[in-house]
This record gives structure tokens, C-alpha cells and sequence, in this order.
């Protein structure tokens, strides 16, 4: 008669003795690969109360059939703020949290309006554990000792330090289902965001009650380009247990379609830093370059950021998404080696952000990647200076008929006070342009105002009806808050801005007068 062969259990105890982690000899001993923040239990080392829960549990997963999940009573909190937004008409908007406590017929939960962050826990103790059996494919039946909590996830119940729903554990839910944001970009890349995964630790919320979850990383227009970066989020160690692929139809996203899922392996390499780049970076592409998508009408904000990437030849955008271009690019592994080496993020611009004013008016580059160093920042520093001082130059010579030597003469003998005139006389163009631009709405209209101004701060690029308007500006705003000489000094600064005197000495122009030398 064959001798019989150790359990799982009984193999991972002896190897405990010798001095090996119970779990982890019992996780080789069984071939089941469970997230690292994840026990398993010791079926033996139970009361007899509970070992028939584990046992019934069990029994019910070798079946194949759901879980059942009954909902205890509420806790009164709970009771209490539903009554609360019923009376008030509104919706809940918190996260549904339940405690669960197993049974030998399935599970029972009990909402509660805290999840694992309440008072007394730590990053390391969530309070009791629950048998979990989750089965395999071949039908082998492996016990998982689970924090208590749970929370409901698009019409269902999940553990939420693992994703898996409470009636059939084992896998990561499914993603929830999205909306196309706009034509062409049928593409979407989500990861399901595992808050112990890096850290090995059952971490049910972040610090400001965040829980593992899915997440968008953007929009693409073709299954190439998502297939790169979702395979790319689940390559190396990181806090991103699964990456899907998902097509969304030409009907605005109401019929979706899971098309590749990567999963995170247990002995995933370090992610690598990459070098930079030999050679120099490729120069930016004009704002008439990245236009932006027509997006779909929307109750949440657009994913208006855009990760265009270096291909050799020319800039192309990659991906859109909501800020991560950056968070992309490191993971795409930008640089020497990567699939790119150079790639720029930009994103919406709000120029007037700083008065909570978050109207849109065009696009910004936000990041050069890989970041710059320090001698690269200097080199790019001392041209942006260059180029200032080369196209006031430029100004000089073009409106006052100068070589660009007298130009750089004048500016010279002027010297900072005559620098302030010209500065004075844009100024008052650029304040006329910012009332015509805030009184227009969102618009292109807007945006081509905005545009005028890039050009007339960076280039001195004047608009044909320049005096027009600067003029306007100064009789609209001044008499009641400056002296009438101001306003004439204004005036002038704005003509010799417009069009330089030939003889600013003769003219009395501020630098070039007796009492300025």
C-alpha cells in the first residue's frame, strides 16, 4: 500500500520548525500565488468552531457556485446619514464600507460609515481576519485569511485590500465602466492601484482615505500604443497589481470590451532608471502643433493632459490623460534604453489661476523628459536671456528704420530708464488685451487673445490696432486712480514703444535727457 503523502499544511509546519515562515512554506508548499500582504490560514491550529466555518466555506467554493453574502443591520451611523440625504434629496456620495464576519453558509456584512482607518488601527493590524477559500482552475480550493472590510464597488461587495468580490474571490474585479471622452480615443489603459502591494502591508486606506482601486491611466487611439503602456505598468515591482486593455464601440462607451490583462508577477524586477540621452533634445513643437481633442460634453474633467513622445523624425501624441504624463513617462522608462528617449507633457493652460479663475485658454508645456540637469537648465536659461535681449533689439530696429548696432547703441545709452519707457508702453498694450480677453467667454476666440499676448510679451509682436486699444485702456481706467500726468506719461511711453522718436534726446524721451546722464 503507497505511503500517504503530507498535506500542504503539514509540509509547511515542519518547514516552520526548521525555521522557515509559516506562510511562506506554505505558499510554495501549495503552488498558489497570493499577494505578498495576503496570509494564509493554518486550518489545524483553529478552534473547532471555527474550523467548521473553514471547512463549510470550504465545501461551498469546491462547488463553483457564489458566495452567499446576507446584509446584517446597519450600524446606526449609517442609518442615521442615509435619513439624512433622503430628507435632503441628495444622493450618498461616501464610500460604502461593511465589516464582515463568516459563516457556514457564506458571509455576513454590516455597513458601517468607517473603513479600516478608524481609531486604534495601524498600518500593520486591520483587525480580525476572515477565511476566504478561493478556487483555482483544477478545482483545489486554497483558504485566504482576509481583513474584515469590504467595500461596495458598481452594485457589488470587494475586498478591499485585494479587489476580489466577496462571492467569488481569486480574481481582481473588473474595471468599472467608462465613457468615451472624445472621437478616435476608443483606447482606455486602467490598473488597479493595490495600496499594500509595495509595502507589504495591509493598508486598506492611504493617509487621506483613499483605497486600493481602479484607475485611468488615459485614452489612446490605437491597441498598439495601450498595449505598451499597460504592459509597462505591470513589468516592474510597483504598487499596480493588474493593468487592463479595454476597447470602448463608436456608441460613446456604453459597450465595452476587456481585450489584454497584465498582472504583476511576484518576483518582478526593480524598476531601472534611465540615462540620458546622447545628443540634444529635439526642440518643442509650436502650440499650432498639439491641438487639442474635441471633447464629448461631460459632467467630470476632461483628460486634457497629453504625453507627446520623440519618434526620430518628428513629435507625436501618445496618450491622453488626466496630470500623469509625468507618472507615464517614468514608467515607460523614458531615456537611453526606452522605448523613446525624449517625450514632453502638456496640459491646459489657466493663466489666471491665481484669482481662481480656471478658464482655459489653450495649452502649456508642463514636462520635459527626461528631466533636465543642471548644465542643460543653464544652457537653456542663458538663451531664453538672449533671445529677450535679441528681439527688443530686433523691435528697435524694425519700428525706428536702426541697423540692429544702433538698436543695441540705443538701448545702451538709455540705459534702464529708457528700458522702463518701453516697458511702460507694453505693459499698457498687454493690460488692453487682458480686459478684451476676461471679458470673452472659454472659447477660441479667447484663446487667439491669449496667443497675442505670448507674442507681445515674448516677441514684441504688437496687434494692428495696438495704439487703439492702449489708448482706450488708459482713458477707461486712469482718472480716478492716477494724476492726469501719469496718464500723459503713459502716452508717451506708449508711442515710443509703437514707434521709436529719431531723436529721443530732442523728443525729451526718459535716458537720453541732460538731467539722465
Amino acid at each position: 500500500m503507497p505511503k500517504k503523502q503530507p498535506t500542504a499544511a503539514k509540509r509547511a509546519r515542519t518547514a516552520a520548525k526548521s525555521g522557515a515562515k509559516y506562510t511562506a512554506a506554505l505558499r510554495e508548499a501549495r503552488g498558489f500565488q497570493l499577494p505578498p500582504h495576503v496570509e494564509l490560514f493554518d486550518d489545524q491550529a483553529l478552534p473547532e468552531g471555527d474550523r467548521m466555518v473553514v471547512d463549510c466555506l470550504r465545501a461551498l467554493a469546491a462547488e463553483g457556485a457564489p458566495l452567499p453574502v446576507r446584509l446584517a443591520e446597519p450600524d446606526p451611523d449609517v442609518t442615521e446619514a442615509l435619513a439624512r440625504a433622503a430628507d435632503a434629496g441628495r444622493r450618498p456620495q461616501w464610500k460604502r464600507w461593511a465589516s464582515v464576519e463568516a459563516a457556514v453558509d457564506g458571509y455576513v456584512l454590516r455597513e458601517t460609515m468607517y473603513g479600516p482607518n478608524r481609531s486604534g488601527y495601524t498600518s500593520t493590524k486591520r483587525g480580525p481576519r476572515v477565511p476566504v477559500p478561493v478556487r483555482t482552475a483544477d478545482g483545489t480550493v486554497t483558504m485566504v485569511a482576509m481583513p474584515e472590510w469590504a467595500l461596495a464597488h458598481e452594485g457589488q461587495w470587494i475586498w478591499i485590500h485585494t479587489g476580489w468580490p466577496i462571492e467569488r474571490p481569486g480574481q481582481i474585479v473588473d474595471p468599472p465602466q467608462k465613457f468615451l471622452p472624445g472621437p478616435g480615443l476608443n483606447w482606455e489603459v486602467t490598473v488597479w492601484l493595490d495600496l499594500g502591494i509595495e509595502e507589504h502591508k495591509v493598508a486598506g486606506e492611504d493617509y487621506g482615505g483613499g483605497s486600493s482601486s481602479w484607475q485611468t491611466v488615459g485614452w489612446f487611439t490605437n491597441r498598439t500604443d495601450a498595449v505598451q503602456v499597460a504592459r509597462a505598468y505591470t513589468a516592474h515591482r510597483g504598487p499596480y497589481a493588474r493593468a487592463d486593455v479595454v476597447e470602448h464601440g463608436s456608441d460613446a462607451g456604453i459597450v465595452s470590451l476587456t481585450r489584454d490583462t497584465f498582472v504583476q508577477a511576484p518576483d518582478a524586477p526593480v524598476r531601472p532608471r534611465p540615462a540620458m540621452p546622447a545628443g540634444p533634445r529635439p526642440a518643442s513643437p509650436h502650440r499650432s502643433e498639439i491641438p487639442e481633442v474635441d471633447w464629448f460634453e461631460r459632467r467630470d474633467h476632461a483628460p486634457n493632459s497629453s504625453l507627446i513622445v520623440w519618434t526620430g523624425t518628428g513629435w507625436r501624441t501618445l496618450v491622453w490623460t488626466d496630470w500623469q504624463t509625468a507618472n507615464i513617462a517614468a514608467v515607460l522608462g523614458i531615456g537611453a534604453g526606452g522605448p523613446y528617449e525624449w517625450a514632453e507633457g502638456w496640459g491646459p493652460r489657466h493663466p489666471d489661476r491665481d484669482m481662481h479663475d480656471w478658464t482655459q485658454e489653450g495649452r502649456e508645456l508642463t514636462h520635459r523628459l527626461p528631466d533636465m540637469d543642471y548644465r542643460e537648465r543653464s544652457v537653456v536659461i542663458d538663451a531664453a536671456r538672449r533671445a529677450r535681449e535679441d528681439s527688443v533689439v530686433a523691435m528697435l530696429a524694425d519700428r525706428g528704420g536702426l541697423t540692429a548696432e544702433q538698436a543695441a547703441a540705443r538701448l545702451s545709452q538709455g540705459g534702464e530708464k529708457y528700458r522702463h519707457v518701453l516697458d511702460v508702453g507694453q505693459a499698457v498694450i498687454s493690460r488692453a488685451l487682458h480686459t478684451a480677453r476676461r471679458a470673452l467667454p472659454e472659447g477660441a476666440e479667447r484663446t487667439a487673445i491669449r496667443h497675442a499676448l505670448d507674442d507681445l510679451t515674448d516677441r514684441h509682436l504688437v496687434p494692428s490696432d495696438a495704439e487703439r486699444i492702449a489708448n482706450e485702456q488708459l482713458d477707461s481706467e486712469i482718472e480716478s486712480s492716477r494724476a492726469p500726468e501719469v496718464t500723459a506719461w503713459c502716452r508717451r511711453a506708449v508711442a515710443e514703444y509703437l514707434s521709436p522718436a529719431p531723436d529721443p534726446a530732442a523728443a525729451g524721451i526718459e535716458g537720453f535727457r541732460p538731467q539722465d546722464s
